[in-house]
């Protein structure tokens, strides 16, 4: 079975390092947010730290076999437009001196076609209504990988980026594809057809399935995208995520 194995947020986990061993041969995509563990998992910032130096390590030693989204935590110590997570105030500096010296690794989404069906990977899901704020005229046809990794390093559209909604506490109306929640990424109307998308960032139980076109994953464990016959796996048993476990 050929697979893209799926690596949610890590905060400072390291639950990737066991898929890691298990499949040396299979592609890799992380979802972002490497740093800012959670206190209450008992990581520090050192560890969380060496994580990401071994992750970006990872991308270098398997060229073309891994690809790094940015996610919000990540944006935050890159642009002072996209204050308002978690943060790592001591070592700032030194975060943010490392994703710059190796930006080439990361980019903003990614997407790989399975089953006669286009996936679209970002950080926290890509909002209709929230594109046709800020690009109105984009036709769907146009929502592709490419064209995020083409506008992010624009300043203007960085500022896009830190657009947080009222489902996550936020001043925007809508969210941004590194600060949506799963619940607005719900509503039908601001779904994108002909795609479908897989996220983390919202802090889940279980994985969310909606109607197997958009997948919110669990940040606890990996999983991985069957690329011949489609659909979301859980890496360690196999089982796919069924359209059932929905908010």
């Amino acid at each position: 079975m050929n697979k893209l194995i799926i690596i949610p947020d890590v905060h400072g986990r390291s639950f990737w390092r066991d898929a890691v061993v298990k499949y040396p041969h299979d592609e890799f995509i992380f979802l972002g947010d490497y740093l800012d563990p959670y206190p209450y998992e008992g990581i520090d910032a050192a560890e969380a730290f060496s994580g990401l130096q071994d992750i970006v390590r990872l991308w270098k030693e398997r060229p073309g076999k891994v690809t790094l989204l940015l996610g919000n935590h990540d944006l935050h110590y890159l642009h002072g437009e996209l204050e308002g997570s978690r943060f790592d105030v001591r070592h700032a500096g030194r975060n943010a001196a490392f994703f710059k010296a190796n930006m080439s690794a990361f980019q903003l989404a990614s997407e790989r076609e399975a089953a006669g069906e286009r996936h679209l990977f970002t950080h926290a899901g890509v909002g209709h209504r929230w594109l046709s704020h800020h690009i109105p005229g984009l036709k769907d046809e146009q929502i592709t990988a490419d064209f995020f990794n083409r506008c992010y390093p624009r300043k203007a559209f960085i500022k896009t980026l830190a657009d947080v909604s009222y489902f996550r506490w936020g001043m925007s109306e809508y969210g941004s594809p590194v600060w949506a929640d799963v619940q607005e990424q719900c509503i039908a109307e601001n779904q994108i057809p002909g795609v479908i998308q897989i996220f983390g960032h919202t802090m889940v139980n279980a994985p969310v399935n909606l109607y197997n076109r958009i997948y919110c994953l669990d940040c606890q464990r990996p999983f991985y995208l069957d690329l011949e016959k489609g659909g979301i796996y859980e890496c360690y048993t196999d089982n796919l995520v069924t359209p059932c476990n929905t908010r």
